[in-house]
């Protein structure tokens, strides 16, 4: 923070006694937190006035097509395990499995992975006690749904029934659920079975998924590396074969990250497409909530049921010769020279399959990581004030001092990114035009290793967060559907993905064009 701002950290404490929070002696770590955002409020300062206010983004109308250390695991565990949702569902449908075995082979797996702290809940007796009310439904020629028996883990932010709601926090008393939040129960109505309930960075506010109260969460694809978060754990599930879908949300990358880090497929459907009733907030102008999966179809599979849409009318949408956007500026000048070289050959790939790609440039993309910043700062400090007025000194001090200084924005300017983020809206949809989606890098470097607070971004040392969230954050501003699919690995040998990015409510042509990639990716 520049000399001329004076006694900020005076001013800070003036501010906080005058809305009566108690724990004023922490202004020097107010001031502190600030200082590394300073470029982002000054950015936003300088940005033009933008246009109408946007405070929620309108719900988008969908696109529905008709529908046409290690114990030692046995074989057939393994097997079970690795097997996609979509696999799963079907051989029990067939008799060749049974739902109680399904849910033994994983539970025993996800025992014999502790050390990966994906999980903050595991109640191996409810697990196998659903199972067995699922097999005796359809003993009786029930139809119990599309993802019949298959497994899935819920990031412990939301409402499960039986399962004591943590919040990867001990600021809460972790009661015990009584109800499903919309989500959960749209699972269990298609069949699922909900396995546990997944770990993540505290609050949902940060990208390692290094909780201090519940272990820190694993890598199981590249060990020594962020699973990325928040939704650490449900990455780290999926990737290790503890589930075969897992429930994320996604309020600045939160699951494209981990699905970058874990290499699976992460889906950040449309705004407010999955209801995120029974989920507990960060920034509700921001938050999503939708799957990390093995494979696309399964995201698919998993995308229908949470939004209570009928079986199959998303995977009917079928794209052959998709047209894709590279949005260079901002999105592609800002890149680790490996993932650049990377991406790049990725494009090549994508255009000798038959795919168009057209570059184009988005008016005002600059200001995405100022709104954001200041969006989620206020938004998060907002929906998290009554756990940080009484009981403050129960959060870690990274996220503590984060979800503060959102105390500290302004209402001028948290209106000022709200107008931003109408303009910069429309500025992407319109950057679409004839097209399907825009393709860019899911992260801009390759995966941080663990234990790292900051980290150099193209010549620039920046904090880990926004360096981490720059190319996911500016479409959970737009409210846009999102999926990162792996695409290979870099020349350290560490995974790399890319996003495919649609309109508002064209969620079945993202996961079409998804799809289509991933299988040309494959070959």
């Amino acid at each position: 923070m520049p000399k001329q701002a004076g006694n900020l950290a005076a001013l800070l404490r003036a501010s906080a006694e005058s809305r009566h929070y108690p724990f004023v002696e922490r202004a020097a770590f107010w001031e502190e937190r600030l200082a590394l955002h300073f470029n982002d409020l000054q950015t936003l300062l300088g940005a033009p006035p933008g246009s109408d206010m946007l405070t929620l983004p309108p719900r988008a109308k969908l696109e529905v097509q008709p529908a046409n250390g290690m114990r030692t695991v046995d074989a057939r565990t393994e097997e079970i395990c690795k097997a996609s949702a979509g696999e799963i569902a079907a051989r029990i449908k067939s008799g060749d499995v049974s739902p109680v075995e399904v849910a033994k082979a994983h539970l025993e797996r996800a025992f014999s992975r502790d050390h990966l702290k994906a999980f903050i809940t595991l109640r191996p007796d409810m697990v196998i006690k659903e199972a067995q009310a699922l097999q005796a439904r359809m003993a009786k020629g029930e139809d119990v749904g599309p993802l019949a028996g298959v497994p899935v883990a819920v990031k412990d932010l939301m409402h499960v029934k039986g399962y004591p709601l943590t919040l990867g926090t001990k600021a809460t008393d972790g009661k015990e659920s009584d109800r499903d939040a919309d989500a959960v129960d749209r699972l269990r109505q298609a069949g699922a079975i909900i396995v546990g309930t997944a770990n993540l960075h505290e609050l949902a506010y940060g990208v390692t998924s290094a909780n201090e109260h519940f272990g820190a969460v694993q890598n199981p694809i590249v060990p020594g590396h962020i699973p990325g978060g928040s939704s650490g754990g449900s990455g780290a599930a999926v990737a290790s074969g503890l589930a075969a879908i897992a429930v994320g949300t996604d309020t600045g990358g939160s699951i494209r990250i981990p699905a970058a880090c874990c290499s699976t497929v992460g889906f950040k459907p449309t705004h407010d497409a999955v209801s995120r009733s029974g989920c507990w907030p960060l920034a509700d102008t921001l938050d999503h909530i939708g799957p990390l999966t093995r494979t696309v179809a399964d995201a698919v599979l998993a995308f229908e049921a949470m939004a209570g849409l009928p079986p199959g009318c998303v995977a009917a949408k079928k794209i052959e010769r998709p047209r894709l956007i590279k949005p260079a500026p901002f999105f592609y000048d800002q890149l680790d020279p490996a993932i650049r070289t990377h991406v790049e050959a990725v494009l090549t790939r994508l255009q000798s399959a038959g795919a168009s790609l057209s570059e184009r440039r988005i008016e005002g993309i600059e200001y995405v990581p100022s709104v954001q910043f200041t969006t989620l700062c206020a938004e998060g400090c907002q929906s998290n004030w009554e756990l940080l007025s009484k009981r403050g000194n129960r959060i870690s001090a990274e996220v503590r001092v984060r979800l503060e200084v959102g105390q500290f924005i302004g209402a001028i300017d948290y209106i000022k990114a709200q107008r931003l983020r109408r303009w910069l809206r429309d500025n992407l949809i319109g950057g679409l035009k004839d097209a399907d989606v825009f393709v860019v890098p899911t992260l801009p470097l390759s995966i941080p290793r663990t234990g790292l607070r900051t980290i150099d971004l193209a010549g620039r040392n920046m904090p880990l967060n926004p360096a981490v969230t720059r190319l996911t954050g500016p479409f959970n501003a737009a409210g846009m559907p999102a999926v990162s699919i792996p695409c290979g690995k870099d020349a350290e040998g560490l995974p790399v993905s890319v996003q495919l990015v649609g309109r508002p409510g064209a969620d079945a042509t993202v996961l079409a064009v998804a799809q289509w990639a991933e299988a040309v990716l494959a070959g």
